[in-house]
């Protein structure tokens, strides 16, 4: 299940990535989060793929329940996945949803990867971080958020990269936000394939 980035068409820069695993796990598939992904803070785009997401989620978990899920976020999708698991709101930025729509003991339990490539939220220092990159990012979480998100740590992998503006505020350059499938791609899918195969 995968979240594109703003202004994407489906399935955005995740679709690499995609092709990938499904490539290696025979008999897998995927759907997109629908949602708009038009401009986070100035449209209910953001808002609207985690109601949808979270939404597509249960219908998926109880209709196949010894599934094992895998959930994908690029940039605002990064966000959206993040925030399905973690909440989000409290920090004076964006939304005003202070717990996760996703419980980690039931819901969440579904889910057995996580990758998220250049997430807005992200945080420096946690232990399922991929890459150096010792700012926040353009939204920071608060400790609360976090330690939502904790549940998935050895489920977790968040990619940023140095300088990349969006998931690194102290960053500008918009060609690392980009370079996420180059990059990374190949070590992402390595990991999520080995999460499968558990």
């Amino acid at each position: 299940m995968l979240a594109r980035g703003t202004t994407e068409s489906y399935p955005g820069l995740l679709g690499t990535l995609t092709d990938k695993v499904l490539d290696a796990v025979p008999g897998s598939d995927y759907e997109n989060i629908i949602y708009p992904a038009t401009q986070e803070g100035s449209t209910p785009s953001y808002g609207e793929g985690i109601r949808n997401g979270t939404a597509q989620l249960k219908r998926y978990a109880r209709a196949c329940p010894e599934s094992k899920i895998v959930l994908f976020g690029y940039s605002q999708g990064a966000m959206v996945v993040s925030d399905m698991l973690a909440g989000s709101g409290d920090n004076g930025t964006l939304g005003a949803l202070s717990h996760p729509t996703v419980d980690s003991r039931t819901l969440g339990s579904h889910i057995t990867a996580i990758v998220l490539y250049g997430d807005p939220r992200h945080m420096p220092n946690q232990t399922y971080n991929v890459g150096d990159v010792t700012a926040t990012g353009k939204y920071p979480r608060t400790d609360q958020q976090l330690l939502a998100l904790s549940a998935y740590a050895n489920r977790l992998h968040d990619f940023c990269d140095d300088k990349d503006g969006v998931c690194d505020a102290a960053g500008t350059n918009l060609s690392a936000h980009m370079a996420y499938a180059t990059i990374w791609d190949n070590t992402a899918a390595s990991w999520v394939v080995n999460m499968l195969e558990k």
